[in-house]
């Protein structure tokens, strides 16, 4: 799992991303008094050729020199696991078609990820890949071990503990240690996120829906939550191990202790200004006369995001989070930033509204320049490189839906579409300044 799938949550526009075409057009019909009840659309051959060219690419990375051989390690796990089990499955190997159908997608998915591995950007992303091969591997290995009576639940449960005794050997010996306290901060909070990620698929705070204990299936799931926790704490060690390799290393837990105690000040100062978690009329937050234009509703977008965000940064967490805290700080102060530089710009008189092909393409070339300058820059490096592709995402998926319209489509679905290039552009503008600051912080402490 990708660092951006990790602390991804699904907000309103996330919602309209994976509800596909029809619910945007429904939502739309919704918004009509406040998008305008105009009956104009826009041609879709016209809208395709604004996406036609390709949205900038951001993989992710992480500051630690990943080799091929861990990369190849989580491959031959994953392989040797496939290797165990006669897949794909037929009817004589596994009679009950929901489980066969189930066990033969988890085999399509992991042999994907393993050809997959050498197509990734980067090392990190490589080991992403390699992890999820090894993951759906499991299962499927776990599975046909249930199905011939070699592995039950209650094995799977008695090997908790030793997961847990791997966790705590970890972190007993891991420390807040780096020469550069901003890549410090980008390292660690990789090793936070794998040990939060670990302890997680242990317990009950699990995200997987309980299924029949007694199922193959079952059985398949908790073997692959071990396996997922297992890979977090090979990943977490490993990450350090390469991390740690320095003649004096230095702790940096007091710089971390007092940067965040900073950022969560401005977060403090920050929060009177944001709007509610939900917002009825966006208009409202606009100190001038202007309908609910996709610039509005962006506005409107962000400040729910950052008064959210701004909200879980300043709550207590009792897992190891130092570095956690920093990014989810510097994540809210990105959304707050991006939403006053918007609401600032519209209030000058900019409406960015959405009324023709033309004005889709203006804004999807902002986010476009946006992006590119954020990747591109060198201040505050580090962060911009972690934080980066989680704000990007959402403009592929936009592309994908302009490009599958079809007919003539009306304006007020396009604009609930633009609000994702719109917000895009205000995230990447603001994200380089905040990261900048965060990292001066992080310098001078």
């Amino acid at each position: 799992m990708t660092r951006q799938e990790r602390g991804s949550r699904v907000t309103r526009r996330g919602v309209i991303a994976l509800s596909g075409a029809g619910a945007v057009a429904s939502l739309a019909g919704c918004l009509g008094s406040r998008f305008g009840t105009s009956d104009r659309t826009i041609d879709a051959d016209a809208l395709a050729e604004v996406v036609s060219g390709d949205a900038p690419t951001v993989p992710e990375t992480l500051p630690v020199d990943i080799r091929p051989s861990f990369i190849d390690r989580q491959r031959s796990i994953a392989e040797s696991d496939l290797s165990a089990v006669p897949a794909p499955f037929d009817r004589g190997e596994v009679p009950n078609g929901v489980i066969r159908t189930r066990l033969n997608d988890a085999f399509e998915s992991a042999t994907d990820s393993i050809d997959r591995i050498d197509e990734a950007e980067t090392p990190y992303t490589r080991l992403t890949r390699a992890n999820t091969a090894r993951s759906r591997a499991h299962y499927v290995w776990a599975a046909w071990q249930a199905i011939t009576g070699s592995l039950s639940r209650e094995d799977l449960d008695g090997a908790i503990p030793a997961i847990e005794d791997a966790i705590a050997e970890f972190t007993a010996r891991w420390s807040y240690v780096g020469d550069d306290p901003v890549r410090a901060v980008v390292v660690h909070h990789e090793i936070e996120t794998e040990i939060r990620g670990a302890r997680n698929w242990i317990t009950s705070r699990g995200r997987r829906p309980p299924r029949n204990s007694g199922t193959a299936l079952a059985v398949a799931d908790r073997a692959e939550d071990n396996e997922r926790a297992r890979t977090n704490v090979d990943v977490a060690s490993y990450v350090f191990d390469r991390f740690d390799r320095l003649d004096e290393p230095t702790d940096q837990r007091s710089r971390f202790e007092d940067v965040r105690e900073r950022l969560r000040d401005r977060l403090r100062d920050q929060r009177a200004s944001l709007p509610t978690r939900t917002v009825e009329d966006p208009t409202t937050l606009i100190d001038r006369d202007v309908g609910e234009t996709a610039g509005v509703r962006a506005v409107a977008d962000l400040g729910s995001e950052a008064r959210y965000r701004t909200t879980a940064a300043l709550e207590p967490d009792d897992s190891p989070s130092l570095a956690r805290d920093i990014h989810g700080a510097a994540n809210a102060v990105v959304y707050a930033r991006a939403f006053d530089s918007l609401r600032a710009r519209i209030e000058g008189g900019d409406d960015i509204s959405v009324e023709s092909a033309a004005d889709v393409a203006a804004l999807r070339t902002a986010a476009i320049d946006a992006v590119e300058t954020a990747r591109d820059t060198d201040r505050g490096t580090p962060l911009v490189r972690a934080m980066l592709p989680r704000y990007t995402s959402g403009m592929a998926r936009t592309d994908t839906r302009l490009e599958r319209q079809s007919g003539d489509v009306s304006v007020q679905s396009i604009a609930v579409d633009a609000i994702e290039y719109v917000v895009a552009a205000a995230i990447c503008r603001a994200l380089v300044p905040v990261c900048e600051t965060a990292g001066t912080l992080l310098l001078d402490s």
